[in-house]
């Protein structure tokens, strides 16, 4: 009898010990499945940037980690993202529920053309013409390379250009034709004001080779066409900083031996 009394006393005494242990093991469990991870995202583009606004579709996550597929990282719910860069980036998140972490399907981005972008503001809609910044301090510098762009040559004041390059125009349309336009006559390495060279002739327009954004190729003609100046090495322009108002452009090639740097600005 003794024995059954004990016993009992025992059973009771370890029935809180018991349901303690059950709760605290179900206090940690895992709830259920693992929601699945996913997302939604928009694009805006404003000169050659595209900020791209990335939104969770569950909002009962402990924690949102994004992976913007160009190197960089963010968390919370939503996130904001400026990539400088083109081309198609993958996109992902993982989020970490109390049952687990999901990690969502990869998404392409696809970021507009920086050409493309770069080829807007140079043309316009149509055609937009630009003349060099007389206004400016150093409109135009001279170098051996992109490394050293104003070692021959580090410009002059605001307004020191000649008349008859200053009011030069250069026009480019947006189906690839060039107009040069002396408005008179044509400054001609030297020094000297000479007979106008006016010419029209279409140009190719790409990515840059070397330092730039993107690169002007015009084709031969006569007379010889150029940009700014008439002593530039080659045809090559490349298209170093650009706005819709203003242009950094140089001439010459990397490997040309010289390069003449040029700060434009449109009419």
């Amino acid at each position: 009898m003794k024995n059954l009394v004990r016993a009992a006393a025992l059973a009771l005494l370890a029935a809180p010990l018991v349901l303690s242990s059950s709760c605290k093991k179900d206090e940690y469990a895992l709830e259920g499945a693992v929601p699945a991870s996913d997302f939604t995202y928009t694009l805006n583009t404003v000169g050659l940037t595209t900020t791209a606004t990335f939104t969770a579709t569950n909002t009962d996550g402990y924690l949102y980690q994004w992976n913007f597929g160009d190197g960089t990282i963010a968390s919370g719910p939503t996130a904001t993202h400026v990539y400088s860069s083109s081309g198609t980036v993958k996109a992902q998140l993982v989020t970490i529920y109390r049952g687990g972490n999901s990690f969502s399907a990869q998404k392409d981005v696809t970021l507009p053309s920086t050409s493309a972008l770069v080829k807007a503001y140079l043309t316009g809609t149509t055609s937009k013409t630009w003349k060099l910044d007389n206004s400016v301090a150093a409109a135009i510098v001279v170098g051996p390379d992109d490394a050293n762009p104003t070692q021959y040559y580090a410009g002059g004041a605001a307004g020191s250009l000649p008349a008859c390059q200053a009011d030069d125009e250069y026009t480019f349309s947006a189906s690839n034709t060039f107009t040069y336009d002396a408005k008179g006559q044509t400054f001609v390495a030297g020094g000297a004001c000479d007979t106008p060279r006016n010419v029209s002739t279409p140009f190719t327009f790409g990515n840059a080779t070397g330092a730039g954004l993107a690169q002007i190729t015009l084709a031969s003609a006569t007379p010889r066409p150029f940009i700014g100046v008439t002593d530039a090495p080659d045809l090559i322009y490349r298209v170093i900083a650009i706005d819709a108002q203003r242009m950094t452009l140089r001439a010459g090639s990397p490997t040309a031996g010289v390069v003449f740097t040029m700060k434009m600005i449109v009419k």
